[in-house]
């Protein structure tokens, strides 16, 4: 009948695994999302709202690529059809389940660097070399706390326009 899709970014909670249904082989993973917005207590600060998790099926070729590709922290967009499911849990208890079969997924680019790699190209990683300049951490963005970078730091907190960098680093005095 009608169908919702949706679009919900966040970050793997483990990393995916692939399983055998009755239709073939798809992979599963959990998503966790938060919102993060201003804290009202403390300007120029941000806080996150509790997570919503959401179990993702990936079938075919986007659950096989998912498996090579995504790891457990790492930052994704996952497009697909929205499923609520109620439930019982074993002490009888209600339950919840929001899940979503994936028509589309990536990582979230705002995060980090990504390669693509058609799959007839796939071929072994050529062997890793020491990069000449040690990259600086960057920080994790899921534990860490944030502000934004504003160059002009007069006045109220500007809205966010500038990249979020952690307290001390990068700000503007």
């Amino acid at each position: 009948m009608y169908e919702t899709y949706v679009t919900v970014q966040g970050r793997l909670v483990a990393d995916p695994v692939v399983k055998d249904g009755r239709h073939g082989r798809f992979t599963t993973f959990r998503v966790a999302q938060s919102e993060r917005h201003p804290d009202r207590a403390d300007p120029g600060r941000w806080t996150d709202s509790p997570p919503s998790f959401y179990d993702v099926s990936a079938f075919r070729a986007v659950g096989e690529n998912a498996a090579r590709s995504l790891r457990k922290g790492q930052p994704v967009v996952v497009h697909g059809r929205l499923r609520v499911r109620q439930f019982q849990r074993g002490d009888g208890s209600p339950g919840t389940a929001v899940e979503l079969d994936a028509a589309a997924l990536g990582h979230d680019l705002r995060w980090g660097c990504t390669s693509y790699v058609r799959n007839g190209d796939l071929a072994p990683a050529p062997p890793a070399q020491a990069p000449a300049d040690p990259p600086q951490p960057a920080g994790d963005p899921a534990t860490d706390r944030y502000v934004v970078d504003d160059p002009g730091g007069e006045g109220p907190p500007a809205p966010d326009t500038g990249p979020l960098v952690p307290p001390g680093r990068g700000q503007a005095a």
